[in-house]
């Protein structure tokens, strides 16, 4: 007698949703926890400036990642691309916040494929990051 066998879809509920987008990691800077909307325009040029002047193949090699956004976190991974395969002693995630701490996001309309994130940590010491991300494609 053969065993009864049922197979039945996971239901995705609405807060289970999740996107991962690859990007290139630009830059980021700590910045004090006051910085205002007018001044993330000087600290994204900043951040996009010293990135060109890096000239060492090491720092240019994790440039691309693996951003995961869903409701519960935002985390960036190295993007090790299809053809090695995810290990967790060799990839660690770059960074990983909770949603709430995403106090700003800016993107400039004359060069669409830059964005950057300030992400209030919310500690006793005052201190914000700024990252800058480059999306190779331009409408996601």
């Amino acid at each position: 007698m053969e065993p009864i066998t049922f197979k039945a879809k996971k239901y995705q509920a609405p807060g289970d949703f999740s996107a991962s987008f690859t990007l290139q990691l630009v830059g980021s800077l700590p910045v004090h926890s006051l910085t205002t909307m007018s001044m993330l325009p000087w600290i994204v040029a900043e951040i996009r400036a010293l990135s060109s002047t890096k000239s060492s193949k090491e720092e240019l090699g994790i440039s691309q990642i693996r951003l995961y956004v869903s409701p519960s976190s935002l985390r960036g991974e190295p993007d090790t691309g299809k053809i090695q395969q995810w290990d967790p002693l060799i990839c660690s995630g770059l960074f990983e916040y909770k949603p709430q701490h995403v106090h700003k996001l800016i993107h400039n309309s004359h060069d669409p494929s830059y964005f950057a994130c300030l992400i209030k940590d919310g500690a006793a010491n005052q201190q914000s990051i700024c990252y800058v991300f480059k999306a190779d494609d331009q409408t996601k």
